[in-house]
């Protein structure tokens, strides 16, 4: 039988993964409920809004904190969620491999994960900040130092913090 793909290969219970934290967020502030609850978008004002499958997360096997926050634009942080506690909530949650391909199917970016069965918060709101609370409970900020030293342990030659 052949290895796994990078990034394929099913997410560990003894994993941390990062879930990168919107700019709306500042240090010192609790880590947001939104962070946990599924998107909801509108393509425009008269549609039906669209609940995205899951929550976007980096594995800490493949990307920094830093390496996750610096992905999208204009995060301010990353929290880091252990993915045995996450299973270990009584919600069913899971963390699944879903890495980012390119247009022939090969994976690009190993990192990328999902953290699956969460609530749908268009048709139930109170179970997706539920969710989202119980999450908040057994995640944990990842400071700018803290934030640092990893990088800087992990990729020695990238240099000091340039954002």
């Amino acid at each position: 039988m052949s290895e796994a793909e990078a990034g394929t290969e099913d997410v560990q219970c003894t994993e941390i993964v990062y879930r990168a934290l919107k700019r709306g967020w500042a240090p010192g502030e609790s880590i947001p409920a939104e962070a946990f609850i599924r998107k909801v978008k509108r393509p425009d004002p008269d549609s039906e809004p669209r609940v995205e499958e899951a929550v976007s997360l980096s594995r800490q096997k493949y990307a920094t904190a830093r390496e996750c926050r610096c992905k999208l634009r204009k995060m301010r942080g990353a929290a880091s969620l252990h993915v045995g506690r996450v299973r270990g909530l009584p919600l069913h949650l899971d963390v699944h491999p879903d890495p980012d391909r390119n247009a022939d199917g090969a994976v690009v970016g190993p990192e990328h994960c999902s953290l699956v069965n969460l609530p749908d918060p268009v048709n139930d709101t109170f179970s997706a900040e539920a969710a989202a609370s119980q999450l908040i409970r057994v995640a944990r900020f990842v400071t700018p130092e803290q934030e640092e030293q990893e990088h800087q342990a992990r990729r020695p030659d990238s240099g000091a913090a340039s954002d």
